[in-house]
């Protein structure tokens, strides 16, 4: 556990000059979120370097690689241009945290009670990060043989070189612990989900948002990548719903950075990245130029998977010809899909809630719009797997609906707090609609 601790925490504390050299303004929750969220990012890219530099992977090494990062970072804090911060509220403590508190706190307990259990953990993202820590550095040899197609090695790396950072510091590999690592990712996106919400909504609508949304953060697929990719994936888009609202150049640095970050946690990141850049060219196509940092993290990885030829199972035999297969028998995949779907219900809420809220889908175009071009790749993938299908929708669609489902749930939370807001303004015409800042 001491190591899987020092791990999160040096991450954290690396990660915070990297935080200040993208934004000299986060304070308070969002600095410590964003800390801890660039300082996983830097131990991938640590590890990531000593291995192209053929440098052999030790808790030397590491830590040597990963303060030269933090030190450029607080090099590099003042030679770009600082835009506008945001307004800058702070959120204030609210009787409903302890909601989200306790859920942390339950989490932490449940995803840390036993050594990480998903078959996908074994097969896949712990047996990678357990190679390469034997060998000390990242395989490619083992990668590229065909018999560890089933390891898939197409995935982005940063979650495997995560665990190898807590065995490297651990002195062996040690999977009981790593638990520690998804109570970080949930607990650093709430913070960010906290602090972006305040500064746009009461006090109470922040807290209660924050707290609709906690289960979501916190993935119970105990070793997959679900947590590092949900914790990416929802803060850059929550950046970058309000840099196409505001055009705050600081909202898209920090989201076109984490998409990119995303991209490098599962392949559906990489996805991610294409739909957002179709939302962004739908509701501010004079913006997509902004997304660049997105691609310019994601292109190493993509660069090394196309030199060493790793495969991708999606792509692999005739890919049209089962697309076209399934086609003609549409019913029969969105039946299983209907079967498969987690919470129907919260999805229910969110429909309803852009039907209460008229102007929301208007205002809110680009969540949505990320939101569905994201299914529909997800449903298409389901058209062309050369797996099983109902086997490939039963044990994946709960996962990938979770994935998407955080952005949007916040983004009507807010919502129906503002139309209880002008309720409540409408029904005393004194008062002056500004939101409430106070901690009640």
């Amino acid at each position: 556990m001491i190591a899987a601790l020092i791990a999160a925490l040096t991450m954290t504390v690396v990660g915070v000059p990297v935080t200040v050299a993208t934004d000299r303004s986060a304070r308070g929750p969002l600095l410590l979120g964003l800390a801890f969220l660039y300082g996983s990012a830097a131990t991938c890219a640590a590890l990531l370097l000593l291995s192209v530099l053929h440098i052999t992977w030790t808790s030397v090494s590491a830590m040597a690689a990963l303060m030269l990062i933090a030190i450029a970072a607080w090099l590099a804090r003042g030679l770009t241009q600082e835009p506008p911060p945001a307004t800058g509220h702070q959120p204030r403590p609210h009787l409903l945290d302890s909601i989200t508190l306790i859920l942390i706190i339950g989490y932490a307990a449940y995803i840390t009670v036993a050594s990480l259990w998903e078959w996908d953990f074994w097969a896949i993202w712990g047996l990678k990060a357990r190679v390469f820590l034997e060998r000390g550095s990242i395989d490619w040899t083992w990668l590229e043989n065909r018999w560890n197609d089933f390891a898939h090695p197409d995935y982005p790396l940063l979650v495997p070189l995560n665990y190898a950072f807590v065995g490297l510091l651990n002195g062996g590999w040690s999977d009981r612990w790593l638990g520690v690592l998804f109570v970080a990712w949930a607990a650093a996106l709430l913070l960010v989900v906290r602090a972006l919400t305040a500064d746009e909504a009461p006090n109470w609508a922040s807290s209660a948002a924050t707290a609709a949304v906690a289960t979501v953060a916190m993935s119970s697929h105990a070793g997959m990548a679900e947590a590092a990719l949900i914790a990416y994936a929802g803060s850059a888009l929550l950046f970058l719903r309000r840099a196409v609202r505001d055009d705050r150049a600081l909202d898209w640095r920090h989201g076109a950075l984490l998409l990119g970050l995303a991209a490098n946690s599962k392949n559906e990141g990489i996805a991610l990245l294409a739909a957002t850049a179709i939302g962004i060219a739908v509701t501010a196509p004079r913006r997509l130029v902004r997304l660049w940092p997105a691609g310019a993290l994601v292109a190493p990885w993509m660069l090394l998977r196309a030199a060493h030829t790793l495969p991708t199972d999606i792509a692999s035999g005739s890919i049209l010809g089962r697309f076209a297969d399934r086609v003609a028998n549409a019913d029969q995949v969105f039946a299983v899909l209907g079967l498969a779907l987690v919470d129907p219900w919260s999805w229910l809420v969110i429909v309803l809630t852009f039907f209460i809220v008229p102007k929301g889908l208007r205002r809110e175009r680009f969540v949505v719009a990320v939101t569905a071009v994201q299914l529909v790749f997800y449903v298409a993938t389901y058209f062309a797997t050369p797996h099983d299908l109902q086997w490939h929708v039963m044990t994946s669609w709960s996962r990938l609906t979770r994935q998407v489902q955080l952005p949007i749930t916040v983004t009507c939370v807010l919502l129906l707090a503002q139309l209880l807001v002008r309720g409540e303004d409408a029904g005393c015409p004194g008062r002056s609609g500004a939101p409430d800042r106070s901690p009640s």
